[in-house]
Order: structure tokens, then sequence, then C-alpha cells
């Protein structure tokens, strides 16, 4: 299979080692029209939006203030994007954390563990995905 540029940005490489008979299965179960790297990126984005079968990410633990924020955000995102501004709104208002300190004290530690991602037009709308 030739090699092809993934014409997607910021992009990072991710090299794995895996035994050639597993490498020769797995290509042979690939859809004509589909490589292996269009493949494992489909499953890397899946795997990052829905990270696992027996319920996935748990508020966190550690701290009532995030697991309340998380648990409205999921409640209010269902499998879509939520713009920010919503996001902080519900947030201040259910957990009585001032809008203007949201950011700080509840999606950006949200975000530096993974339960949220930014995406959207970061300048015109944008947007947070819950995981």
């Amino acid at each position: 299979m030739g090699r092809m540029e993934s014409d997607e940005t910021d992009t990072k490489r991710v090299t794995v080692r895996v035994p050639e008979n597993v490498v020769e299965a797995y290509e042979e179960s690939l859809d004509d029209d589909t490589n292996r790297s269009e493949d494992l990126r489909a499953y890397m984005r899946q795997q990052a939006k829905h990270p696992a079968a027996d319920g996935g990410l748990t508020p966190p633990g550690d701290d009532e203030t995030l697991a309340s924020a998380y648990s409205v955000l999921q409640r209010a995102a269902g499998d879509a994007p939520l713009p920010v501004d919503e996001a902080k709104s519900l947030i201040a208002a259910q957990t009585n954390i001032p809008k203007s300190s949201v950011s700080r004290r509840a999606l950006k530690p949200l975000r530096d563990r993974g339960y949220v991602r930014r995406c959207g037009d970061p300048i015109n709308r944008p947007m947070l995905e819950v995981r």
C-alpha cells in the first residue's frame, strides 16, 4: 500500500509495532476504498469520543465542583458540541461559580483532564466537545 499524505492539519505521527501476520489480516479486512491510516484515524476518533464500553469517563471523583460541572455539560451537550458561552452559563447556574471564573475554575481543569475539548471556530463560534 502506497504512502498517502493526511489531509488533516495539526497531526501527530503515531508508530506502533504489530506482528506481520496481524497487519496482513487487518489489511485484508479493510474495504477496497479505505486505507490503513484512514481506518485507524476513524477508530481513534471513535475511541476518543466514546472511550470505554464499561461506561466511559466518569465524573471527577476528587473534586465535587468539577464533577457537577461535567455532569451539567454531559446533559446539555448530548452528542453535539456545545457553545462555550452556553456551557459557561450552565455551569455558573448549577455550581454557583461566577460566570467570569468558570473558564479558570471548571473548563480548564476539565480540558486538562480530557473531559472536554475545544472545537469549532475559536474566534467566531468557540464550541466544546464533551466526552
